[in-house]
């Protein structure tokens, strides 16, 4: 059975937002996100086996300026990186915050030993671009399988199947096609 599925983007509906903003210490503000995948883009979440969180901010405009020049050629270098999954990046305020999704933490690392990203290291430390800096790399120690929940029958299904168990309806996989190895199969 193939049932039409349009995957929903917006933000949340007015009374969840309004309910957010009651929340002490909760912020709703607008930010601009940037996304980028990577040659694993088919990937979905439960297939990172590290997490890379980057922070920073920034006091001084065209060190500001600087380092978003440099940025750029690390982000295209990035495109065709073994083993990179996806990033996001956003601003919380003056918070400026990266998160990568690899396959592995090898994979991050032969990222981070490449010539360009070593260079762009030390010009964080010599042109002192930063006001502060954070980067952290953590590995996946007990990810969980990703589901479907199958809007024809209410179903529940792993995300290795490519169609409901329970009444055969296809489930199409937001990161790939149905042809997409599923964590179990990959090496």
């Amino acid at each position: 059975m193939n049932l039409a599925i349009t995957l929903l983007t917006g933000p949340p509906p007015p009374e969840a937002l309004a309910a957010m903003a009651a929340i002490d210490g909760l912020r709703i503000v607008p930010t601009m996100l940037n996304t980028q995948q990577g040659p694993e883009a088919h990937l979905g979440p439960e297939s990172a086996g590290a997490i890379l969180v980057l922070q920073g901010t920034f006091a001084d405009e065209g060190r500001f300026e600087e380092f978003w020049r440099t940025v750029v050629d690390l982000f295209s270098l990035l495109a065709s990186a073994p083993g990179f999954i996806r990033r996001c990046n956003f601003a919380d305020g003056p918070h400026y915050t990266l998160i990568a999704w690899w396959r592995t933490v090898e994979d991050a690392h032969a990222f981070f030993d490449r010539p360009e990203h070593r260079a762009a290291m030390r010009r964080t430390f010599e042109r002192r671009w930063n006001y502060t800096h954070f980067a952290g790399l953590w590995q996946a120690v007990s990810p969980h399988r990703r589901l479907f929940f199958c809007p024809a029958c209410d179903g529940i299904v792993p995300s290795t199947e490519s169609s409901c168990t329970t009444c055969g309806t296809a489930l199409p996989d937001p990161f790939g096609g149905s042809d997409v190895p599923t964590p179990a199969s990959l090496p």
